[in-house]
């Protein structure tokens, strides 16, 4: 396939149209600043850097458009006016090894452009070949090596054309050879090896000789083009040092290192403000014992009242001196404080988790260091997230977090005994992998929660909605939470539902 393909490289259009229902164009520019993955970022800012020196020596300003097709080639068009060079995806891959080659390429696209041949070619109307014109559906394609990543992270350089296509034309013999010559120039003023062009046509010559195809009865063949290519290199007489220095990669370590280091950024950036905990100042009187007991220490206690459970409460609320009407009091004046101050709901967040007990209670101090510092989780997870999805979609079926304490007693027994887990645990657990989910979305990964919460990738933002919780048919769970919206007392809740009655 990319054989026959190699007949269309640098404008010479196949007879026969591929199928492009998975192919998709975008904006180089964007990419470089968009993709999510190294080697694609690299490689659009590596594109990026020839084609402006290319593009400097042509006086030409035209739209550099990556193509995901597979198929080698690469092809300069007009669309309502505007030029457009587009680079296919298949030709990047042969040419990924050769920065001087893909130079040759560029140059040899942007010559079309400069020596007027896409209007002579639309004159003709010879052998056009629509390659397609895109909409910004990216779903679903089946792309080859930086397709996929492209498509995943650079929504926003999708190339819309509107109602016209872009063409591919097929150009003459002289207009071809018109187009190396002036690529060859401009390789050298701007500082690339002119042997690019050449190794480029012996692709071309070694392909030639496997294939009869009609379009050689049309078009220069590679071994003249060589030749000429050659000839003009000797007349333009390039320094010796350019012409001995020796091939380089498109992407070098160095490069892909520089992506890398700006994806984190970027990455570190956006988990920074997305963990930031919440503006604004918690006073002193916010802060005012209710029943003698301190808001941190309130917090505390309603953890406390959870791990103990209904046959634990009332010795609990003896040890601090409280009865049944004083927490609630001290309930209903706490919650109103925190309705009225986010930033006080998300400390009451971090005192609840860093008061857990039992076996996972380093996973609720986890979480409170998270919720207060705005910071990534650092333990390893509790347990796999296959058992994890798998636990929390057969507690939801049972109403969790919302049970009472017959219900808990049953998931206990039924379900949760099998991992060595109480309820209290399951809950600690549940809420460190919600945030680690949440954590991983803002990060770029949405696996994390489409697999937690038993969605669709695509779905992972309504998930993700801490405000809301969503607007799926999970999402209401899918927010579970100590924070803006936390109910405690008699129907204690983490996030929008109650995870258990009477305090407990």
């Amino acid at each position: 396939m990319k054989r026959i393909a190699l007949l269309a490289a640098l404008g010479l259009a196949c007879t026969t149209v591929p199928a492009l229902a998975d192919v998709h164009y975008y904006f180089v520019d964007s990419i470089a600043t968009q993709a999510g993955k190294a080697e694609p970022r690299a490689q659009a800012q590596e594109l990026e850097k020839i084609y402006a020196d290319m593009e400097k020596q042509a006086g030409i300003e035209a739209k550099l458009v990556y193509s995901t097709n597979p198929d080698i080639n690469a092809f300069a068009t007009e669309v309502e006016g505007d030029k457009i060079v587009v680079v296919q995806e298949g030709l990047l891959e042969i040419m990924d090894g050769d920065r001087d080659a893909v130079a040759a390429v560029l140059g040899h696209e942007l010559a079309h452009h400069k020596a007027d041949h896409i209007r002579a070619g639309r004159r003709k109307q010879e052998s056009a070949r629509v390659v397609g014109g895109i909409l910004g559906a990216i779903v679903g394609a089946k792309l080859g090596r930086h397709g996929g990543e492209v498509a995943a992270s650079a929504a926003g350089a999708a190339v819309g054309v509107g109602a016209g296509n872009l063409v591919a034309l097929k150009f003459n013999r002289d207009q071809e050879m018109e187009a190396d010559r002036l690529s060859v120039g401009w390789m050298i003023a701007a500082g690339y090896n002119p042997e690019g062009m050449l190794r480029l046509q012996r692709h071309l010559g070694e392909l030639e000789s496997h294939s009869k195809a009609a379009i050689f009865s049309t078009h220069p063949t590679s071994a003249k083009r060589y030749q000429a290519a050659e000839q003009q290199i000797a007349k333009l007489a390039p320094p010796p040092d350019l012409l001995a220095r020796p091939v380089a990669p498109l992407v070098d370590a160095e490069a892909l290192a520089a992506a890398q280091s700006e994806i984190k950024a970027v990455a570190d950036a956006r988990l920074a403000e997305a963990l930031k905990p919440e503006a604004g100042d918690v006073d002193a009187a916010a802060l005012a014992p209710v029943e003698k007991i301190g808001f941190d220490s309130y917090a505390a206690l309603q953890n406390q009242l959870l791990f103990a459970g209904d046959k634990g409460k009332s010795k609990l609320l003896a040890k601090n001196h409280l009865t049944e009407a004083q927490l609630t009091r001290m309930t209903a004046t706490f919650t109103a404080r925190m309705q009225e101050n986010p930033a006080l709901a998300e400390r009451y967040s971090a005192e609840f988790f860093r008061a857990s007990q039992g076996k996972l209670a380093a996973y609720g101090r986890d979480l409170a260091d998270s919720y207060e510092k705005g910071q990534d989780l650092k333990l390893d997870p509790p347990y796999p997230i296959d058992t994890a999805a798998t636990l929390f979609a057969e507690m939801r079926k049972r109403g969790a977090p919302s049970l009472d304490a017959a219900q808990q007693s049953a998931a206990e027994r039924e379900v949760l005994s099998q991992h060595g887990l109480s309820y209290y645990d399951f809950l600690i657990a549940h809420n460190w992998w919600s945030r680690k989910a949440r954590i991983a979305l803002v990060t770029g990964d949405g696996s994390v929660m489409a697999k937690y919460y038993g969605v669709g990738e695509d779905d992972t933002d309504d998930v993700a909605d801490e405000d809301d919780g969503g607007s799926k048919a999970n999402a209401e769970a899918a927010g579970v939470h100590i924070g803006k919206n936390v109910h405690v007392g008699d129907n204690v809740r983490i996030g929008g539902k109650p995870v258990a009655k009477d305090g407990n």
